[in-house]
C-alpha cells in the first residue's frame, strides 16, 4: 500500500475503553493494553507503507521481541486515551519503537519495545525489503525510564503449569499472538495483585514462536517484589516475563 496522505513519523491514535476490556475493578486488562499497543503500532506501520500487506509481498511480517511497560495509572471503563508511538531506530532486521499512553495530555503509561522483521516462509528473521528513507527517527525520546532488555530465564521455579496451544491463541501470522503469553501467565497469579493495582511495571521477552497444539510448561518464580514466568517447549524457552510489584 502507498504511504498514507496523513502519515506522520509520530503517530497518535485515540481509543475508547469499553467494559469488555476491563477487569472487575473497571481498570483496563493488561493483555488488552498490550493489544491496543499492537494495534497502534500496526496502524502506524500501515500509514508508513510498512504494514502487513506491504511486507507480505516479500513474505515478511513484524514480530515483537521485547517490551517493557511502566504503569503510572491504568485507564478505566468509559475513559478515552491517546496512544502516541514513534520509531527510535530501524536497522537490519530490528526496529526500536516507543509508546506513551496519555489522558488529557498527561502520560499514564510508558512503553519501550523491540521488533523484528520475520520471514513467514523460512520462519526466521529477515532484513526489511521495503525502503524506509521517508521515516524520521527519534533516538533521544524514550517512552520509559528503563529501556526494554533481556530478562533472566526462570530456572529455579516455585510452581509450574502445563498448557496446550489452542486455535483461539493464533493470529494472522499463524502463530501465538504476543498478547496470549501474558494472558496465560496472569491466570496463575493472585487476582488481588491485579485488582489492587500492584503491578507497577513488567518486561516481556519473546524468543521462539509457538504454534497450534504445541504443549508448553509455564515456570513461575515469586519473590517479595517480583513474579517471573518462563514458558518452555521441548526444554527450550519461548517467552519470559517479569512483573514488578508495589509492596
Amino acid at each position: 500500500m502507498p504511504i498514507a496522505p496523513n502519515f506522520r513519523s509520530k503517530h497518535r491514535k485515540k481509543w475508547d475503553i469499553y467494559f469488555s476490556q476491563c477487569y472487575p475493578n473497571s481498570r483496563l486488562k493488561l493483555p488488552e493494553l498490550t493489544n491496543l499497543l499492537q494495534l497502534s503500532a500496526s496502524e502506524h506501520a500501515i500509514e508508513c507503507g510498512l504494514g502487513y500487506i506491504d511486507l507480505q509481498k516479500a513474505h515478511q511480517s513484524w514480530v515483537l521481541m521485547r517490551m517493557r511497560i511502566e504503569i503510572h495509572r491504568m485507564p478505566q471503563r468509559l475513559e478515552e486515551v491517546d496512544i502516541v508511538t514513534w520509531i527510535k531506530k530501524l536497522q537490519g532486521v530490528k526496529s526500536s519503537r516507543e509508546f506513551t499512553v496519555e489522558q488529557n495530555g498527561e502520560k499514564c503509561i510508558g512503553v519501550s519495545s523491540l521488533w523484528a522483521v520475520f520471514n513467514t516462509q523460512t520462519r526466521r528473521p529477515d532484513v526489511l525489503q521495503i525502503p524506509f528513507d521517508h521515516l524520521a527517527f527519534y533516538p533521544e525520546e524514550h517512552g520509559t525510564v528503563i529501556e526494554n532488555s533481556r530478562i533472566a530465564i526462570v530456572e529455579d521455579s516455585d510452581e509450574h503449569f502445563n498448557y496446550q496451544v489452542c486455535f483461539s491463541d493464533l493470529d494472522i501470522v499463524n502463530h501465538v499472538n504476543n498478547t496470549k503469553y501474558l494472558e496465560w501467565c496472569l491466570n496463575h497469579i493472585d487476582p488481588a495483585i491485579i485488582l489492587e493495582e500492584r503491578i507497577k511495571a513488567f518486561d516481556q521477552n519473546f524468543m521462539k514462536e509457538l504454534n497450534l497444539n504445541d504443549e508448553v510448561i509455564l515456570y513461575k518464580k515469586t519473590t517479595a517484589n517480583t513474579i517471573a514466568f518462563t514458558i518452555v517447549r521441548d526444554q527450550k524457552p519461548c517467552y519470559s516475563c517479569c512483573l514488578e510489584l508495589i509492596p
